[in-house]
């Protein structure tokens, strides 16, 4: 069975106000999904349900098969998922180095040595990747960073933790022209390791690059509609309307 990341009938209260009806969506191993819909439509919602940020009312959430529901946030992470924030905090104190050394040792086999080199071997080659200068491994994590900087910085981590499926929430949002650029490749990166990958953005010009498997529109709760980059033009041409 190939691996997936399964959602059901999926309901969810935020706020004692009900935003998800039903909702069913699957996420395979190695491809891009995307998530379109209007502001409130319950995007980042969805996103930090699937984390454990937000109780589920009621449906199903599994990671190959194994349910996520009722797990503490660390042991989801642990298992895999992982969730790039739409506005990143800072945490003054801390550097990006000692933020990513501590998640993988997290994340380390019991009574298996901590490879060092390799960490900073992998390192620098991701921090090329997303066009750092090499000082950024030394500043604090999102401290005194721009907007497009946070974001660079989140999918730093997904690089280097290497989990099996990333949901990215606007990711694109902050972003000039080459850092887009960047991010995309960035992205396709994750796709070619496997790692099964689903975006929440209002914009579709930049994911014209990634050709993604499938598009989603999210209104009333549910996913009204499903389909390919078509489905996306016509939203960013025309809007929800011409669609719903």
């Amino acid at each position: 069975m190939r691996d997936v990341l399964a959602i059901r009938d999926l309901y969810l209260n935020v706020a004692g106000k009900a935003v998800l009806y039903g909702l069913s969506l699957a996420i395979p191993a190695g491809e891009i999904h995307v998530i379109m819909g209007r502001n409130g439509s319950g995007k980042s919602s969805l996103l930090h349900a699937l984390v454990g940020q937000i109780p589920v009312a009621s449906g199903a959430v599994t990671l190959d098969g194994e349910s996520l529901l009722e797990l503490p946030q660390e042991v989801i992470a642990r298992k895999g998922l992982f969730l790039a924030f739409q506005m990143p905090v800072a945490l003054p104190g801390v550097t990006v180095t000692q933020l990513l050394r501590a998640a993988l040792q997290a994340r380390q086999e019991k009574g298996k040595l901590f490879n060092h080199m390799q960490f900073h071997d992998d390192l620098e080659a991701a921090m090329e990747l997303m066009g750092m200068d090499p000082s950024w491994a030394n500043r604090h994590v999102n401290d005194g960073f721009s907007g497009g900087e946070r974001k660079r910085c989140e999918m730093l981590q997904a690089i280097m933790l290497k989990p099996k499926y990333v949901l990215l929430d606007e990711i694109d949002s902050g972003l000039d022209v080459d850092a887009t650029g960047i991010m995309v490749n960035a992205i396709r990166l994750l796709q070619r390791r496997g790692t099964g990958i689903l975006i929440v953005t209002h914009h579709s010009r930049w994911l014209e690059a990634l050709n993604p498997n499938g598009v989603h529109l999210l209104s009333d709760g549910v996913i009204l509609r499903s389909g390919d980059m078509e489905l996306a033009r016509t939203i960013e041409l025309e809007g929800f309307q011409a669609v719903q």
